[in-house]
């Protein structure tokens, strides 16, 4: 099957935008959508993940690579940046940041945050989640965290499933109210993992 894994570089970030949008279950549709004329939300966070500045970064992000082809992504960094900076307040339309002021309140102090997670539909089922979250609980640990975080939508059951195989509970449900661009029932869970050190 030839897969490998690497750090992503800049030339991957339209294909991990792509990822990225469909992890975020309708998220950066719904932040995104109608922003900047002529360009669609997966151009935008692929712009936004090729220049490189703060946490949201192409460096900070884990690729599962085969056949030539980026077929996984996990982004990922300390927690304590998931919020919405002052930036985000002056780019996004205020309704659509209060729509996910729990969602981006929502953490686990002191913990390394598995952002985005997802494998291309073609290549699920062959152990490359599995691989990407070993991989980021790694990077985790050399970063000098203990615990690995990450949030998943409460009906999403086989991401659930596969989270809690990985040693994930979930700690909290936070609100996340159902829109047409985000098309989910329930919330999200907000689960942690303790690493060994």
């Amino acid at each position: 099957m030839g897969i490998t894994y690497r750090t992503a570089r800049k030339t991957d970030c339209l294909r991990m935008a792509e990822l990225v949008d469909i992890a975020s279950g309708g998220v950066v549709e719904f932040l995104f959508h109608d922003l900047v004329p002529g360009l669609t939300p997966q151009q935008i966070v692929a712009h936004n993940l090729e220049i490189d500045q703060g946490y949201y970064t192409f460096k900070n992000a884990i690729v599962a690579e085969a056949e030539d082809q980026v077929i996984g992504v996990g982004l990922s960094f300390p927690a304590l940046y998931h919020e919405i900076t002052t930036e985000m307040r002056q780019y996004f339309p205020k309704d659509r940041l209060d729509h996910l002021t729990e969602f981006y309140a929502a953490r686990v102090d002191d913990s390394f945050l598995l952002n985005a997670l997802c494998v291309d539909q073609n290549w699920r089922r062959n152990g490359i989640g599995s691989k990407l979250i070993a991989l980021t609980k790694k990077k985790a640990i050399q970063s000098g965290f203990n615990v690995l975080s990450l949030m998943v939508f409460a009906d999403n059951s086989a991401a659930l499933s596969v989270y809690r195989r990985h040693g994930f509970e979930v700690l909290a449900l936070v609100q996340l109210n159902f829109h047409e661009h985000i098309p989910h029932e329930g919330g999200c869970f907000l689960m942690k993992s303790n690493l060994d050190t």
